[in-house]
């Protein structure tokens, strides 16, 4: 039985997603949401409560973004 995906990475998984990815990550400052889109810069925003970002990430899933939260597994 073979697995596909099996072998690569979060990373790798996650540039196959065409509409592109989210990362949430937590920091000192608050959480960090990471937007990455096919052909856009990287857009970074810092969130001050898990409220906020969940409200970001909930929005940008509607969007058809893919979502990781650092830490999660």
């Amino acid at each position: 039985m073979m697995i596909f995906g099996r072998n690569l990475s979060i990373d790798d998984l996650l540039a196959l997603k065409p509409n592109g990815h989210f990362r949430i990550e937590k920091t000192e400052r608050g959480l960090i949401v990471s937007i990455y889109q096919p052909g856009e810069p990287v857009d970074r925003f810092l969130c001050p409560t898990p409220g906020v970002a969940n409200q970001l990430g909930q929005k940008l899933t509607d969007m058809g973004l893919t979502g990781f939260v650092e830490g999660a597994l």
